[in-house]
């Protein structure tokens, strides 16, 4: 019989790269000479289906994931998570906000840290009323959403951007820099952001008329926004192209069908692509009912209503979106969108409860995670994909 730790080192290295996180540490266990080869990290581990980042630890402080293709937990020793809320996800690095408002940026699996200039103020223009609200309360809503242009592990030249403040206002940090740049040619209290093809796209749901609103720009000493011909319209116009329902609003002036709507931007199959995500809200719950996903034409300024994603998965919420193939993890649901609470500033009033996977072919939505666990106070759960590099 051969000696598997025998086998020439380049073909162990390749093997490697089959090989998620989970496995790629077992690897690493194996023998010396597994050991000895997996420490050069030649090849980045197989594309793998992210891990929910939940609360940390009251009495060992360490931070908890779950690993949901496993189903288990992994518990992460990491000193720069300690105290802290996750505002995004990118390359599986967290952006990370202390009760001093100290903003980093962690990677769990190396170690690695960047030191990010303090968040612009909350109230844009008035400082001195960030007194008006307590350290925790701050924490938890002054910065919406954070995200990479690249992975700072492969590229030292990567941009930040986050959406801060009660307007969900716009600004960047390039790395080097001391201070972040705001944007103010873009539009007032947008959903969500995401770079495609070297520039970053920004997204604001229909309010006073009834089409979607997309922007993009790229950064640089004077940024400047571009507003997309394209327009995408909102259900209950007559223009939108998905059969309506009956509304749940109690507004005798709204013509949507759910109490509130969400957009988020996905890349993905090398185009940018427009979710639509619908909730129903009361006093007690907020509660996501249904997803629409739109190919977006930017050359042509239409779009194209998807019923199916070609086998893959989608997973949405305050982190980079994760696109997943069905061919490598069939234990993954295919034509499918995982989702988690849309933004942390919502879980101490319901909890967190609202995740799930909504299917697009027979429009339902089941459960991953127990709606009724207790999660950190301060934050809801996001999508994270180990990085080891």
């Amino acid at each position: 019989m051969a000696n598997w730790s025998e086998l020439p080192d380049d073909m162990i290295e390749y093997l490697t790269s089959f090989l998620p996180i989970q496995d790629y540490h077992r690897f690493n266990a194996v023998c010396r000479n597994w050991h000895m080869v997996a420490k050069q990290k030649r090849y980045s581990p197989a594309k793998q289906i992210p891990w929910l980042a939940l609360g940390e630890m009251k009495d060992t402080k360490k931070r908890k994931f779950y690993n949901l293709l496993e189903d288990r937990y992994n518990y992460l020793d990491v000193p720069g998570l300690c105290g802290t809320i996750l505002c995004g996800s990118s390359y599986g690095w967290l952006f990370t906000l202390d009760l001093k408002l100290n903003f980093r940026l962690v990677n769990p699996m190396t170690g690695g840290c960047y030191d990010l200039p303090r968040p612009p103020p909350f109230y844009e223009g008035h400082v001195e009323r960030e007194m008006y609200l307590d350290s925790e309360e701050l924490q938890r809503c002054l910065v919406f959403k954070a995200i990479l242009d690249y992975d700072p592990g492969t590229r030292s030249d990567f941009t930040a951007l986050i959406l801060y403040g009660e307007c969900n206002a716009q600004a960047f940090w390039r790395a080097g820099s001391t201070v972040w740049t705001a944007i103010t040619d873009l539009p007032y209290a947008p959903d969500d952001i995401a770079f495609y093809e070297g520039k970053f796209y920004i997204v604001r749901s229909p309010c006073a008329d009834n089409y979607s609103e997309i922007y993009t720009f790229e950064v640089g000493t004077d940024p400047k926004a571009t507003k997309l011909k394209l327009q995408v319209p909102c259900r209950g116009d007559p223009n939108y192209i998905i059969e309506d329902t009956d509304c749940n609003c109690t507004d005798t002036d709204c013509n949507c069908t759910n109490n509130c709507t969400v957009n988020y931007l996905v890349d993905f199959g090398g185009k940018l692509h427009l979710v639509e995500r619908f909730l129903e809200m009361s006093a007690e719950h907020r509660l996501t009912t249904e997803f629409v996903l739109h190919e977006l034409d930017l050359e042509g300024n239409k779009y194209f209503t998807r019923q199916h994603i070609n086998e893959r998965a989608i997973f949405l919420g305050a982190s980079s979106p994760v696109v997943i193939n069905h061919s490598c993890y069939h234990n993954c649901m295919k034509d499918a969108i995982y989702f988690t609470d849309f933004a942390h500033i919502f879980s101490e009033s319901y909890g967190a409860e609202d995740h799930g996977i909504y299917d697009l072919i027979g429009k339902r939505i089941t459960p991953y995670y127990p709606r009724d666990v207790i999660h950190h106070a301060l934050a809801a759960p996001i999508w994270f994909t180990p990085n080891p590099w």
